[in-house]
Formats: C-alpha cells, sequence, structure tokens
C-alpha cells in the first residue's frame, strides 16, 4: 500500500515555518501491516553537496511494567535500553522520548516500600533513568497520584525531562507550571543536533495530555487552542518540530488537521500500535508496556531546511538482549516485589493458564462493554460462591489497562486488581435491581463504575436475569465486590442503604479454600480451568 503527498507551498502565517521545504515521510511497519510513502523530492545541487545532519527517536508510550510480560517474551526495558545502545551506535544523535503514562497504574505502584511511603512509580523513574530516556510528556495516569507532593518528588526524581504545554499545576488558587528540580515544565524543549560540520539543527518537542483525569492541582488548558500557541512560539527558533500527544487517536487527527504542519505527532494513550497518515503528519502509536516502539530515523539539510523522516515499529521481544545496567535496577525492584507479594501469600511467577483468545482489559474497552476478561472474573465469583442470580464487577477495579495473551502469571492477575477487595452477597428486590443495573450499565458507561456482569441481559428498558425479566415484587441475590456494595462507587450510593453477607474464605466443590479476595479468586479460577 502507497500513498502520495505534494507539501503545499504556501507563503501564509500557517505554513511559514516550512516555507521554501520540502517532507519526505516514510512509514514503514515492520510487523507486514503496510507503508505510507511519498515520493523522494528533487534535491538542490546545494542540499546533495553538503553534510546533511542525522538524527534518530526512539518512541514508547504507556509503559506500566519495567520487565518483559507473556513469560518473558516481549516488553522489558532493560530491551529498550540495548535498542536505544545500539541506535546510539548508529547515530549519536538519538533520543528516546516517551508520550505519557508510565507513573501509574501498576501492582507495583500501589506496594509500599520499607519507609511506608506507596511506591507510586518510582521503579518507573528509576528504570526510565537507567535506560536512558531523554523526554516525557505527561499521560492521564500520572495524574492517577491523588497525592500531587508525591507527584512532584517523582518528577524531581527524573533524569530525562518533563514537557508539556496544557497540563498546570493548581497552587494556592493559582495556575502555574510543574517544576523539576527548580525550574518550569516547559510548554516545548528545543534539542540542539549538530552534524560533523559543525552545522545545527533545532528540534523543536512539544508535549499534549488529554484532559481525563479530575484532580484539584491539576487544570487543563485547551488542547488545540494551547498547541496553536504553542507551534506558532516554535517555529520563530526552531528548523523542525515534533509533538509528544497523550490523546485519543480521533483528537490526534483532528488536531494534525486544525493546526497542519507538523511533520510527526508520536502519540500514546491507544495500547495498540497505529498509524495515521493526516495532510503533511504521521501520527504513530507503539504497542503499551513497550512491546514495540517505534524508530523514527531523520535527516535534516541545513541550506535548505528539507527533511526526511523514515519511521518502523520495532517488535521488542526476546531477540533483544537486557541491557545489564538497566536489567539490575528492574531486578531488584521485581526482588523488592516478590518479597512483598509472597509475603501477601501470593507467588508472582507461577503460570495459572493459557489465554488462547487475547483477554481484553484495555480501559477504553473494559469501561464501556462487555469483555472476555470481564467475564472470565463473573465466572470466578460465581465458581467460589454460586447459585446467585447475578454477578457483577465495577470494571474500575481492572487496572491493567492492557490485554493478556498466551501464558498467564499469579503477577498478571495481581497487576489487573492491583487494590483487590473482598466480594459480598446482597438481596436486593427487583426495583432496586433495576436501578442497579441501569446505573452500572447506562449511567456509568465509560467510568469506573461500568458493570461486567453475569446472567444479565438488557431488554428493552429493562433487563433480564437468567433468560426471564426483572419482576419488581422478586428479591434476588447479587454477588459483588464489597467496595461497589458499601456504595463507594460512582452513582451507586444508594447500595450503602442495604446489608450484604461476608466471609472470609470460600471452601469449593473440588474442596481447595480460596481467600475472598478478589485476586485469589481468580487466580484460583484460572488455575482451575487451564485455558481460555
Amino acid at each position: 500500500m502507497t500513498c502520495q503527498k505534494t507539501f503545499p507551498n504556501r507563503g501564509d502565517q500557517m505554513y511559514k515555518r516550512f516555507r521554501g521545504l520540502y517532507l519526505q515521510l516514510f512509514v514503514l511497519l515492520a510487523l507486514g501491516l503496510g507503508a505510507c510513502q511519498t515520493p523522494q523530492p528533487a534535491t538542490s545541487t546545494t542540499a546533495a553537496k553538503e553534510d546533511p545532519i542525522e538524527f534518530i527517536i526512539l518512541q514508547l508510550n504507556d509503559v506500566y511494567e519495567i520487565a518483559p510480560l507473556e513469560g518473558g517474551k516481549f516488553g522489558g526495558l532493560a530491551r529498550v535500553a540495548t535498542l536505544k545502545k545500539q541506535l546510539l551506535r548508529e547515530n549519536p544523535n538519538t533520543i528516546a522520548v516517551l508520550s505519557g503514562d508510565f507513573l501509574s497504574p501498576s501492582f507495583i505502584g500501589t506496594l509500599r516500600m520499607d519507609d511506608g511511603d506507596r511506591i507510586a512509580g518510582l521503579q518507573m523513574v528509576e528504570t526510565l533513568n537507567a535506560m536512558g530516556m531523554d523526554y516525557v510528556t505527561f499521560g492521564n495516569h500520572e495524574f492517577d497520584l491523588s497525592n500531587v507532593e508525591v507527584l512532584k518528588k517523582r518528577i524531581d526524581q527524573s533524569d530525562f525531562r518533563f514537557v508539556c504545554a496544557n497540563a498546570k499545576l493548581v497552587e494556592n488558587g493559582m495556575t502555574k507550571s510543574f517544576s523539576q528540580k527548580g525550574a518550569a515544565v516547559p510548554d516545548y524543549v528545543i534539542h540542539e543536533i549538530r552534524n560533523a560540520g559543525g552545522d545545527l539543527m533545532k528540534l523543536a518537542i512539544t508535549g499534549l495530555v488529554l484532559p481525563f483525569a479530575k484532580q484539584d492541582y491539576v487544570e487543563y488548558l485547551p488542547v488545540e487552542e494551547t498547541f496553536r500557541k504553542v507551534s506558532a512560539e516554535m517555529e520563530e527558533v526552531a528548523d523542525v518540530s515534533v509533538a509528544l500527544t497523550h490523546l485519543a487517536a480521533r483528537d490526534d487527527i483532528a488536531l494534525a488537521k486544525a493546526v497542519p504542519g507538523f511533520p510527526l505527532f508520536m502519540g500514546g494513550h491507544e495500547h495498540v500500535n497505529m498509524s495515521f497518515y493526516i495532510e503533511n503528519t504521521v501520527i504513530t502509536k507503539a504497542d503499551a508496556n513497550a512491546k514495540t516502539a517505534y524508530v523514527h530515523r531523520g535527516t535534516y539539510y541545513p541550506s535548505t531546511g528539507q527533511v526526511s523522516l523514515r519511521s518502523s515499529l520495532i517488535t521488542i521481544d526476546d531477540k533483544l538482549a537486557e541491557d545489564p545496567a538497566t536489567k539490575v535496577v528492574v531486578d531488584k525492584w521485581l526482588g523488592a516485589v516478590d518479597d512483598i507479594a509472597q509475603n501477601m501469600g501470593f507467588n508472582p511467577a507461577r503460570e495459572l493458564m493459557v489465554a488462547e483468545q487475547t483477554l481484553i482489559c484495555t480501559e477504553a474497552l473494559i469501561r464501556s462493554q462487555p469483555t472476555n476478561y470481564g467475564g472470565l472474573t463473573t465466572r470466578a465469583f460465581e465458581a467460589v460462591w454460586p447459585d446467585a442470580d447475578v454477578y457483577l464487577l465495577n470494571s474500575g477495579s481492572m487496572r491493567l489497562d492492557d490485554n493478556l495473551e498466551g501464558t498467564v502469571t499469579e503477577y498478571d492477575v495481581l497487576r489487573t486488581y492491583p487494590f483487590g477487595g473482598p466480594i459480598v452477597k446482597m438481596e436486593l428486590h427487583g426495583e432496586e435491581m433495576g436501578k442497579l443495573l441501569k446505573t452500572g450499565l447506562f449511567l456509568n458507561k465509560g467510568e469506573g463504575g461500568y458493570f461486567q456482569t453475569l446472567y444479565v441481559q438488557p431488554a428493552g428498558q429493562t433487563f433480564t436475569v437468567k433468560g426471564e425479566t426483572i419482576d419488581p415484587g422478586k428479591t434476588y441475590s447479587v454477588v459483588l465486590p464489597q467496595f461497589v456494595a458499601e456504595g463507594k462507587e460512582a452513582n451507586l450510593e444508594f447500595l450503602a442503604d442495604h446489608k450484604f453477607e461476608t466471609q472470609k474464605t470460600f471452601n469449593t466443590a473440588d474442596g481447595k479454600t480460596v481467600n475472598n479476595d478478589m485476586r485469589n479468586i481468580v487466580i484460583y479460577f484460572m488455575d482451575k480451568i487451564g485455558r481460555f
């Protein structure tokens, strides 16, 4: 698959940054998904004789795990460190960037260190420092950290630079930039790159994040308006400008159309690799948890301003060796987590089952529609507490924000349900059951209070339970997380007025004793079924 684009030659302000320039963009998808390229522009005699400036950008996005996943086959930041070192040997003008979402969520982040403080992303900061990350922007999950002082501390502990134009700190009633080691987190940075002859290229990098996580300490400036303003500032001082965009794909596309001229958006938020060619902008997103990475190789001709980019999607798997220095940091944290998890009664490395179908748990899907991983979980509830009419799970309990394939371990379950918690049984009249289901399946759609269910189906304005329409005069039994039963989930506060039944352990039909924590329950069930 090929497509051709001609870069516009306009004199208006929108294209001022690129007047007299040509742009060549190659997007090569290394997994065989296709390619999009523009034809080679004619090269001037001066450009042909001069020494161009070559540079490489290594792009990651949405990384929550420091170690390899899927039984050690894919991902791992020590492998990314090896890739960066390979690229540095190819070209010293290599930088690594991360387009948001890395401090949260993760099972490791929920644990507490010896001093009692939550780890809260420190494992990511130390590992990214070791692997040589250069620039990051905020993702929405960075603002999962409810304590702003913890977020400030993690920013200051980072050797890599934060950059973001539209997320600002609210403090003492005033809005200002976040700070890093005493300096304001900038709207954009200028990274200077030189060739052997000393010619200089100024690469501007900005960052944007979608207004998703609502914390009192953060204010989101309008994305498009802010980007226009920063774009105009960048074009006055930079030779080439790129953006780290932690936005939904549809918003990336809309922004590229609204503010054309940027050659490259290195995006995040979605967790599967994708690329788009919009006007004169290529938008790239790698797979979450460093299962893949984008490598952008650029060539810039100082005399003409001509720039070309060739972008390749690289699989991060066990064919890449682990960088020893980075692996030391990873192993330190994994050892600490293993000790903590084992003290909690878990064996993180134990293999439970083989997922023959991908277990879907990305936040966008798990909070808006039934998924097989949600269904597996409600079936696990039934396996330990049978004979209820309905089984419910609030999707916000599932914090993996990723999918599972192949071998599934206890650690995979722990990172899916980092907060755990018991399940309980309630009795509700039919009218209340209808209210519960309408709230969880309709009103809370898109939020953490959206339900994954077993034995429930919509039926017009009501629902069926085990194939029969809800009877307002009938009493129904429902098994659900205690967190929800206590009325702590959004729009479900009315449940706090109802009593529930609980128990510390379950004695299963096959003779097992299972602790009443959803992590233990899912681990038991996966081990029981072996394949899914």
